[in-house]
């Protein structure tokens, strides 16, 4: 009995060890790629007015900055080759965030991790496509978090530029515990993230409404499509 009693404590020792083996980055931007989208904003003359990333946080739905697409009327998403039409679900325009549809594209929503367990010091990576860089993969540190309404801001050292903005902010498992959503230009990595769980809210009120709505897309509020600065900046 001592001899099997051992030998299951031993196997445990050995899942436990297993279950704790590092991702590489490599894995990790395998993981988040999947889910991770650009976003395009256009006139109705299909001039591209606002250009930035997102994630897929559920079928056929991405979140995105409401500043990406707030001077648009027209709105695309892509993943590697792919291009297709996206319409704005719901929004929360205090957080920045806005959820859009798209159907029809090889993605898979990221999981999504604990963002009140984040801690200063954790190692972070960012996927988005700063400059238009598709699929861009930078890695650094969480620096800091910023209290303000309604949560905690992640700041990080990771790497971000126009075009971030929407992208995913991924935990070293590769789950998504942000959205890049704004940088401090005057300073250096002073870079900022949306928590996760405020984008499993907003994804679970455009569930909510998807069956029911037509065609059309919601409209962003006229303040919107003016230069945005994020109340940590004011």
């Amino acid at each position: 009995m001592m001899k099997l009693t051992r030998a299951i404590l031993l196997g445990g020792s050995a899942l436990i060890a297993q279950a704790c083996v590092p991702v590489t980055p490599e894995q990790v931007f395998s993981r988040a790629s999947r889910s991770v989208v650009m976003v395009y904003s256009a006139d109705t003359s299909h001039k591209i007015v606002g250009r930035g990333s997102g994630v897929f946080v559920d079928k056929d739905l991405f979140v995105t900055n409401c500043h990406v697409i707030a001077r648009g009327k027209i709105f695309l998403a892509g993943h590697r080759q792919a291009r297709l039409p996206a319409r704005l679900m719901a929004y929360d325009a205090d957080k920045d965030l806005c959820v859009m549809e798209v159907r029809g594209l090889d993605v898979v929503p990221a999981r999504i991790g604990d963002a009140n367990a984040v801690r200063v010091g954790q190692r972070v990576y960012a996927v988005g496509a700063p400059e238009g860089f598709e699929l861009t993969l930078s890695e650094g540190l969480v620096s800091g978090l910023r209290e303000a309404a309604g949560g905690r801001y992640i700041q990080t050292t990771a790497a971000m530029s126009e075009g971030s903005s929407g992208g995913g902010l991924f935990d070293s498992e590769g789950r998504l515990i942000g959205i890049t959503s704004f940088i401090f230009s005057p300073g250096q990595n002073l870079n900022f993230a949306a928590p996760a769980d405020w984008v499993v809210d907003l994804a679970k009120q455009a569930s909510g409404v998807g069956s029911a709505a037509s065609e059309k897309s919601l409209e962003l509020p006229p303040s919107l499509t003016t230069q945005w600065r994020h109340p940590l900046l004011k």
